[in-house]
């Protein structure tokens, strides 16, 4: 009886143990159960969010990049012949304007002239020569014939053939010489060989000139060109290069401080992409650029601006509903948020333009001007409407 008195006491405490636990959480249940049903559910509340209406329509992208106006022809002017510097135009200055064809300079080169008299001397003892020897020939023909002798002389020389063939080779280098030497004496009057301005001379009066010296350099004034360097994504904005070249496609050249502007148009397209930079050039022409008012010079900073071609479906809207997650957030049909990714087809100054889905081009939107990060899909939201700047 000793021995079971401890066990007994054990198994009572445990039972108490039990007990006790049970109508803890019996109590505990009981007493959430009359919480949950004494605080009633509280309301959503629908968050204000300021939106745009939009609805899809077309778009051009608007390219701008700033290059330098270079001349058509930018052309080292030499002699070509050897000489004394004995006259010098007064056009034969820095800044000045030229006209094709317009004497720059004059050379004297007494061998020259010696040569060309040596060669209308030359030429005029060969056609004398010549002519002596035509008369040989005919004389010849005359005497076989009237020997009575059939068929053709055993050699050709009796009828001094290879002699008259001679005589005509004599006269034509003496021609060549002739045209070389007129050529040469030519070349001691320097012309500018195209409308433009000198941009810089380098010779005066008394200058002794050796065949290759530099003259003058000289800038074409036919046209500038504007050399653009494109990115691929740039390019995508732009008609084909074919496009734009058969529809002169217009550009707009402008000051680098804005102050004036002159009328452009697509000249070229390069044909291959730099390796290293990953651009392609787009070439932009100004025509007469010195006769524009006012006038475009040479060498002068511009800033070129081009439009795209036209897009479908696009949603024009302003750079703030942009997530920094490339995402786009709108209000569905429950008055709740919904959003999707996006990849901008371009941006400007003050606006994106994204491709709208397929879903919702049916209507007109409602897209969030300042999503936050904190937004989550699903809430409850009040649109406001933006009132724009």
């Amino acid at each position: 009886m000793g021995r079971k008195l401890p066990w007994l006491v054990f198994g009572l405490a445990v039972a108490l143990f039990i007990g006790v636990y049970a109508y803890i959480q019996y109590a505990i249940s009981q007493n959430q159960a009359q919480f949950s049903r004494s605080r009633p559910a509280a309301p959503e509340t629908a968050l204000d969010v300021t939106v745009v209406n939009v609805t899809p329509s077309s778009h051009a992208a608007s390219l701008t990049a700033v290059g330098l106006a270079q001349p058509n022809y930018n052309l080292s002017l030499t002699s070509q012949v050897s000489g004394e510097v004995t006259t010098v135009s007064p056009n034969l200055e820095a800044g000045a304007q030229v006209k094709q064809g317009e004497v720059l300079a004059q050379l004297t080169n007494l061998s020259l002239l010696t040569e060309l008299a040596s060669a209308k001397n030359e030429l005029a003892a060969s056609r004398l020569a010549l002519k002596q020897e035509q008369r040989q020939v005919e004389q010849a023909n005359a005497e076989w014939q009237a020997a009575g002798l059939e068929g053709q002389p055993d050699s050709d020389l009796v009828l001094r053939e290879p002699q008259l063939a001679a005589a005509q080779a004599d006269v034509d280098a003496a021609e060549s010489a002739l045209a070389l030497a007129q050529d040469n004496v030519e070349k001691l009057t320097i012309r500018a060989p195209f409308d433009g301005v000198i941009a810089a001379e380098a010779i005066s009066l008394g200058t002794y000139l050796s065949s290759g010296a530099e003259v003058a350099t000289l800038y074409s004034s036919d046209r500038v060109e504007i050399a653009l360097q494109l990115s691929q994504q740039d390019w995508q904005k732009l008609p084909t290069a074919q496009t734009m070249l058969e529809q002169h496609w217009p550009a707009q050249v402008r000051a680098v401080d804005g102050q004036h502007v002159w009328p452009g148009y697509v000249k070229q397209a390069g044909l291959h992409v730099d390796t290293e930079t990953g651009l392609r050039s787009l070439y932009v022409a100004v025509d007469n650029p010195l006769a524009q008012q006012p006038s475009l010079l040479l060498g002068s900073y511009v800033r070129i601006t081009l439009s795209g071609k036209q897009l479908e479906n696009l949603w024009q809207l302003p750079n703030s509903a942009l997530s920094q997650k490339s995402q786009i957030w709108y209000v569905d049909a429950d008055n709740r948020l919904a959003n999707f990714d996006t990849t901008p087809r371009f941006v400007d100054q003050e606006y994106v333009y994204v491709d709208v889905p397929e879903s919702l081009q049916g209507q007109a939107q409602q897209v969030l001007t300042h999503p936050y990060n904190s937004y989550l899909k699903g809430m409850l939201v009040n649109p406001v409407e933006w009132a724009q700047e």
